[in-house]
């Protein structure tokens, strides 16, 4: 996948979502998760990408999930509460799939392994 273009209101969001996701301490620390990263792609320029690891990225083996937002007409500030709101609450790997890692990894949690990390 390719990053969508810049500017745009998804990446306004994304950037907010960022800065506030990668402070010290960890927001996700709690959850044994880290944040892996924020993106919007060009596949879907409207959706903000949010990647974590879990358990934290230091350990071994870890699964890479990631889980998608759809970006509204509210201000990039809202949208981004929104997300943090999201990712924290009830917990950050609900609904989340999973986008690397080791399979084993992904079972002990309970996520499907995709056929397309297969190859």
């Amino acid at each position: 996948m390719a990053l969508a273009e810049r500017p745009s209101r998804a990446w306004d969001v994304a950037d907010l979502v960022h800065e506030k996701l990668f402070v010290l301490p960890n927001p996700l620390a709690a959850w044994d998760s880290d944040p892996f990263w924020v993106s919007v792609w060009d596949s879907d320029p409207e959706q903000v990408l949010v990647s974590l690891h879990v358990p934290r990225e230091s350990a071994h083996p870890f699964i890479q999930l990631m889980k998608g937002f759809g970006v509204t007409a509210e201000s990039p500030e809202v949208q981004a509460d929104r997300i943090l709101a999201a990712v924290h609450r009830p917990h950050p790997l609900e609904n989340a799939v999973v986008c690397g890692g080791y399979r084993e990894c992904a079972e002990a949690y309970g996520y499907p392994w995709p056929s397309s990390l297969d190859e």
